[in-house]
């Protein structure tokens, strides 16, 4: 092999593993094919009196709930990737949003029952990351990346660039949350995003999003240690744009123009054009503003890409939201099947939106988007690996 084919093979970013909780299913496969049946996770909560994602099958454990997500996530990726802990040299990105926020409303409301003691330390934003670097007995970096409703795809741009700049040939990006507490609840309902009765995105009936637990992980290498492994191969990362509005603090600039330069930078960064782009996943949150935001975007942009939300399957899971759609977009790009948009009534826009589970035979590329409150946009291109 000629010298430059090995470098371009140690820059080269591949997925080899998948993990996920969510409220759909417990797994990856199990969730991948509830999603392509078009089954919810969302139930309304008749002591909340919202419809949520919650997940019914865990079992309580002495960890934070997002990070009892996440190790069990992370533990499906590494084993799906052919992998064993020890890793020493596994770099490490976890991000989160609410991070174990949960947690302390907990200790709050009840110290009495011994939370403190046994929970305090739990509740550092970075002990997420820190005790994932544990379990896989890494010394490699270890980073918590924190963007709102973006920091997924922050996650796995920075564990690609912990590969691409050789400090170390594995990487797992992961995120997580758990975040159905009072707190969060009060805070959405306050500025009038959350669904009163059930989630429709992209449709004339749309009405907000249902809050969602849950959490995804995956393993990231060089395509020089993956061939070396000859292991599985989802796909590839080819590049992202990450920009930031500088305009509010929860709602998007209006004029769509930081958006479409993240957009743009990672197309460009990917070396594909917008023709290309044969499935998006979209944020798709099912609220007045964000859905015409995006609508306007693929409209001008991708005018002949499918594109589905996914939301109304899995809720909306803050900073792992992301991530599990990322996962999402890596299974389409497998078995080339692109999944439905969950909850879809009657269509507000003209866009080419997946209804039913659907198989796309030529598909090559996927883009990911994800927006987050202070106006990030992150945006992450994912191809069939060749």
């Amino acid at each position: 092999m000629k010298s430059w084919d090995r470098e371009a093979d140690r820059t080269t970013v591949v997925v080899t593993g998948i993990g996920m909780m969510t409220a759909i299913a417990s797994g990856r496969e199990n969730t991948w094919q509830r999603l392509l049946a078009n089954k919810s996770g969302i139930k309304f909560d008749d002591q909340l009196q919202l419809p949520v994602a919650r997940i019914n099958y865990l079992v309580d454990s002495l960890s934070s709930r997002s990070q009892d997500l996440l190790e069990k996530s992370t533990l499906e990726a590494i084993a799906d990737a052919e992998l064993e802990v020890p890793l020493p040299n596994c770099g490490v990105v976890i991000g989160s949003s609410r991070s174990n926020q949960r947690e302390l409303e907990l200790i709050l409301d009840a110290p009495a029952q011994g939370l403190i003691e046994r929970k305090w330390w739990q509740c550092q934003p970075a002990n997420i990351s820190a005790q994932i670097a544990n379990l896989l007995q890494t010394q490699a970096p270890v980073l918590a990346p924190m963007a709102a409703c973006a920091t997924a795809n922050w996650a796995i741009s920075q564990a690609c660039e912990l590969i691409r700049s050789g400090q170390c040939n594995i990487a797992i990006a992961g995120a997580t949350d758990a975040a159905i507490s009072p707190l969060t609840i009060a805070g959405f309902q306050k500025i009038n995003v959350l669904a009163k009765s059930g989630v429709y995105p992209f449709s004339q009936e749309r009405e907000g999003f249902a809050l969602g637990e849950g959490a995804a992980v995956l393993v990231l290498e060089s395509l020089e240690s993956a061939r070396q492994r000859g292991c599985q191969i989802y796909g590839r990362v080819l590049g992202w744009g990450i920009t930031n509005d500088a305009y509010h603090a929860t709602s998007p600039n209006p004029d769509n123009k930081m958006a479409a330069i993240a957009i743009k930078d990672c197309l460009r960064r990917s070396q594909i054009s917008a023709a290309d782009i044969g499935y998006i996943n979209v944020h798709g949150t099912a609220t007045q503003m964000n859905d015409a935001r995006e609508a306007e975007l693929i409209q001008r942009i991708f005018p002949d890409s499918k594109v589905s939300a996914t939301k109304g399957a899995t809720g909306h899971t803050l900073g792992a939201t992301g991530m599990i759609e990322a996962a999402f977009c890596l299974l389409a790009l497998r078995d080339r099947i692109l999944p439905p948009t969950v909850g879809m009534q009657t269509p507000a826009f003209d866009l080419r939106m997946v209804e039913q589970a659907e198989r796309s035979p030529n598909l090559q590329y996927a883009l990911n988007f994800s927006f987050g409150f202070g106006g990030q946009n992150a945006i992450v291109a994912f191809g069939q690996n060749i």
